[in-house]
């Protein structure tokens, strides 16, 4: 579902790019499996808050707008996803890298996750201060604290300051537009589905079958959860008689995953939530 800016011939030329790559896509699909949860909304951050209550605040990001769960596991090895498991981190973290602490260390792996890659783990984590997470200093900072919460004590507060940390606190501006809206604020779930040229391989107003299912009634079929993940892990449950890898490819070509913020990629999933067929 590429980004609708040249019309039928844009698309065209994507869906011929996406038939290229599909080998690529379908290894990396296949060795970097991962588990996905629905984000709830941001969470309220502010005041003076003692370590202990920002790891707490931190824990929710992590669970929620963070959608750190879709790919980590914390204390749970029974299965293997795309990242290791969290557990144990706020004692590990000091080891981790000679001459940086173990806050340091955690900063580092969330505003650049791949300068330093867990051995038997691919890179390929995403910044996640940068789309489509979108988490801000504030926030990231309450993960950190949680994150030394487990198998440490938290030490980090609002007023901690890091060398990666970018100045957006959550507190100024709404953040830029993205790529696929530089021309205003950010779009809402059916903005979002056309600007993608979803409707390129999707139905949404009748059953019609295209190059990918109808989605006329997706929300009677599927929870909200279920709707995300098949946006960020389309490969994770293929439709019966549909090919695989190519909506994660094409997305991907597109610049969906790179470019939709958090916000827009809720929107997204309420508006195919409501589409129920009648």
């Amino acid at each position: 579902m590429a980004k609708d800016g040249g019309g039928n011939m844009n698309g065209v030329k994507i869906f011929v790019f996406v038939l290229l790559v599909l080998a690529f896509y379908s290894y990396v699909g296949q060795t970097v499996p991962q588990k996905i949860t629905y984000p709830p909304e941001s969470t309220e951050l502010g005041g003076d808050m003692t370590p202990a209550q920002l790891a707490a605040a931190g824990e929710d990001v992590v669970s929620g707008k963070g959608t750190c769960l879709t790919c980590h596991t914390i204390g749970d090895h029974s299965e293997t996803l795309r990242f290791p498991d969290l557990g144990g981190i706020g004692a590990a973290a000091a080891d981790r890298i000679d001459g940086m602490t173990g806050p340091e260390y955690l900063a580092q792996s969330l505003y650049e996750p791949n300068e330093y890659i867990v051995e038997g783990f691919l890179a390929g984590m995403p910044a996640i201060n940068r789309p489509p997470i979108n988490l801000n200093d504030n926030e990231i900072l309450a993960v950190i604290a949680y994150l030394e919460s487990l198998g440490g004590e938290p030490t980090v507060t609002l007023d901690t300051e890091f060398e990666w940390q970018t100045g957006d606190t959550g507190q100024a501006a709404p953040a830029a537009p993205t790529a696929a809206n530089a021309g205003g604020a950010a779009m809402d779930g059916p903005e979002v589905f056309q600007a993608y040229a979803c409707t390129t391989c999707h139905a949404i107003d009748d059953a019609t079958r295209g190059v990918g299912p109808s989605l006329y009634d997706i929300g009677a079929r599927m929870s909200k959860a279920e709707i995300y993940e098949a946006i960020m892990d389309p490969d994770a449950v293929v439709a019966e008689g549909f090919p695989g890898t190519v909506m994660q490819a094409t997305l991907t070509a597109g610049g969906f995953y790179s470019e939709v913020s958090s916000d827009e990629l809720r929107g997204l999933v309420e508006y195919l939530s409501n589409q129920t067929g009648g």
